[in-house]
């Protein structure tokens, strides 16, 4: 896709060691897209940093992807996590339709510092959201609007873009799913936003458990003792 932005946001309180992995791995993997980071403290990443000094909470994670579609200039936007280990297959895709969500589920969710990596067949999340830039300018707009006049972001509306509708979510558009040439890794630490299930009946709807799988091993990056070594490291060649 040569008509696509990358907005990475952080809330800058990761810990820096997965934080600059996930940076490192994200310059290498950008296969030529234009990189936005978005940050509450100023940081050098990407080709432009748009810094909003605002405190973490759900409320500013939508205040910052909403900054950085409105700089961004590009036909599709890639939402990417400051605690995500994105491959290079990620960023080959190019949604089909302008009027979807399109999220790629080939994730695997590693603990750190463990590494114990888990596995569904249906994971749909915003660290893999791809989509039309337009068709989330007006899903953020519309979220921002409901933010301000009820007082707060409620975890029932779901932070997923078409996964949830109307009450519940923000509009009708329709939430698909991909699957990358290889996963991409999601670091779960003490200070990630969302819940993390170490259990398949962790779920209390069994169909987001289905697929389970466990393992200490993830394709195409090898074992998790390695990517915590890298971390750990600072190792660049992840």
């Amino acid at each position: 896709m040569s008509n696509a932005t990358i907005l990475y946001y952080t809330c800058n309180t990761h810990r820096p060691d997965i934080e600059m992995a996930c940076r490192r791995q994200l310059t290498s993997a950008r296969n030529g897209h234009a990189l936005i980071s978005i940050s509450l403290q100023p940081i050098d990443f990407g080709d432009a940093n748009i810094v909003l000094p605002l405190k973490r909470s759900p409320e500013s994670m939508h205040k910052q992807v909403m900054a950085g579609l409105e700089q961004a200039t590009s036909d599709y936007v890639f939402l990417c996590e400051s605690d995500v280990l994105y491959h290079q297959s990620h960023f080959a895709f190019t949604p089909p339709r302008d009027d979807a969500y399109y999220y790629n589920i080939n994730v695997w969710r590693m603990r750190y510092p463990d590494g114990l990596a888990v596995r569904t067949d249906f994971c749909q999340q915003v660290s893999g959201l791809c989509a039309s830039r337009e068709l989330l300018l007006e899903h953020y707009h519309k979220r921002l609007e409901r933010i301000e006049r009820e007082g707060r972001f409620y975890q029932r509306w779901g932070y997923e873009p078409g996964v949830h509708k109307p009450p519940r979510g923000i509009d009708d558009f329709k939430a698909e799913s991909w699957v990358s040439e290889h996963p991409n890794v999601d670091i779960r630490h003490d200070k990630t936003l969302t819940l993390s299930r170490w259990t398949p009946d962790g779920f209390r709807n069994p169909r987001y458990a289905k697929g389970w799988q466990e393992a200490y091993e993830i394709p195409g990056w090898g074992a998790t003792t390695d990517i915590l070594k890298d971390i750990d490291s600072g190792n660049s060649s992840l």
